[in-house]
């Protein structure tokens, strides 16, 4: 998002610019991908009809374990309402960022993108920020009572506001101040709607349980969706990742294969963050993808791939393929072969070094 907002005076420019956010948070900001066409039907379902509740619960809680695809399904909802005229402002947090991790700047972010889509927002905003300039320092329960529910209450605006991996914000309390804050005024502000998502840690349940939130929060559990649901979800996105790959390396023979895609499909647990990791592994230009496919179609059984990280899992990998070359393998008579003895040598260093407990 601009952060240079194209305003006729001057000092209207000054003072949103003066607000202390991040121009790195927006939705349309980074290379965030969103779901695949096609897959995650029944969580979009459950927010269309949200969306389309008038009278219902104004606040969705879209959670689930790291890796089940809760910000790549909160970068789609965003795409599609930002389309649709509906979207006011986003917020995507990051543990990665200083910015994207600090809960001091949600809110005036959020301020900041709600004067950019509402001409009427930001008349309501500069009102404030001329009598109060260091609002942004205060509190984030009082800089969503200025910033955000102020100027929406003047205005009646009807909008849908998104935060993204909650969890992933540096909070010292015991309770997330976002939800405390939230808590307090959302039901000042009917006209308006919150799509929240994150895992359910300890600081961001017990936001939600807080007696004037639970009410009017509809909660969605991404770990209770039914198993074949995800698993034809993720088997879709292989097939098609892997069918484009073998498009640009003209791979002409059936690859991949039912089989692959099944053991590809197991492999990552119904999380599709591993599935996202073996396509970006199997997609690399080193080697021959079919080669790195065999690696992730030969991985033991008893591997502890849930105890990796993305960045983790895909430094095993490299691991197993590089191990499976200096076995003597060249990946060229028997694939297959030569990734087992780079799995059965990465696993007996493993053992050896005490990793991987």
């Amino acid at each position: 998002m601009c952060s240079n907002l194209q305003i006729g005076r001057w000092p209207d420019r000054f003072f949103l610019n003066s607000i202390h956010h991040t121009v790195e948070a927006d939705h349309r900001s980074g290379n965030r991908e969103g779901c695949l066409r096609g897959t995650r039907r029944d969580v979009f379902l459950q927010l269309e009809d949200w969306l389309e509740d008038k009278q219902g619960q104004n606040v969705f809680w879209l959670n689930g374990i790291a890796g089940t695809g809760k910000s790549t399904i909160a970068q789609t909802f965003a795409e599609i309402c930002f389309a649709d005229g509906n979207l006011g402002a986003s917020f995507f947090c990051s543990r990665e960022s200083d910015d994207r991790s600090n809960i001091q700047l949600i809110f005036p972010t959020l301020a900041f993108q709600l004067a950019h889509s509402y001409p009427r927002f930001r008349e309501g905003l500069l009102k404030l920020l001329w009598t109060n300039p260091d609002v942004g320092q205060e509190s984030p329960c009082s800089q969503m009572e200025k910033l955000i529910v102020g100027p929406l209450k003047e205005t009646q605006i009807q909008t849908l506001i998104i935060i993204d991996a909650l969890d992933k914000c540096e909070d010292q309390g015991t309770r997330s101040a976002i939800l405390s804050a939230l808590s307090e005024h959302v039901d000042q502000i009917p006209n308006v709607k919150f799509f929240i998502t994150g895992r359910p840690a300890n600081v961001v349940l017990s936001g939600f349980r807080l007696p004037s939130l639970h009410p009017v929060t509809r909660m969605f559990r991404l770990n209770g969706v039914e198993r074949s649901l995800v698993d034809n979800d993720i088997k879709l996105f292989l097939r098609t990742r892997l069918t484009g790959i073998a498009k640009d390396y003209n791979i002409q023979k059936d690859w991949p294969s039912l089989h692959d895609i099944y053991i590809l499909c197991w492999n990552a647990r119904q999380l599709f963050s591993y599935a996202s990791t073996f396509i970006k592994f199997v997609s690399s230009q080193h080697y021959h993808p079919t080669k790195r496919l065999a690696v992730i179609t030969t991985l033991p059984q008893n591997a502890t791939l849930k105890r990796m990280s993305e960045t983790e899992l895909l430094q095993v990998l490299e691991k197993a393929f590089i191990m499976g070359l200096f076995a003597g393998g060249t990946y060229g008579k028997s694939n297959s072969q030569d990734a087992g003895t780079g799995w059965y040598r990465y696993g007996s260093e493993i053992r050896k070094n005490g990793m991987g407990n």
